[in-house]
């Protein structure tokens, strides 16, 4: 199997990638960076790996969520509050 290098740059914490380590492949939870890899929490039971290394890393899946936009820009000055409701 030929498999070219992945590019750790743009994978962060939170990220989402498949790995393949010594003929095992799985996916994991990246939970940071380590010299000449990553650190990873394996999604699947009985995998002991909790460092990966660049080259080991066959695809990535980015943690997207919908982008945040400044409390004051979404409010509407005709809607009503419900903080005194809360308060009660």
């Amino acid at each position: 199997m030929i498999r070219g290098t992945l590019r750790l740059d743009g994978i962060h914490p939170g990220d989402l990638v498949r790995v393949s380590v010594r003929g095992r492949v799985f996916h994991a939870l990246v939970k940071g960076t380590s010299p000449g890899g990553l650190t990873v929490d394996p999604i699947e039971r009985n995998i002991t790996y909790r460092h990966v290394k660049a080259h080991d890393v066959l695809e990535h899946w980015a943690k997207r969520g919908r982008p945040r936009a400044d409390a004051h820009e979404d409010l509407n000055p005709e809607q009503r509050s419900l903080d005194d409701l809360l308060d009660r």
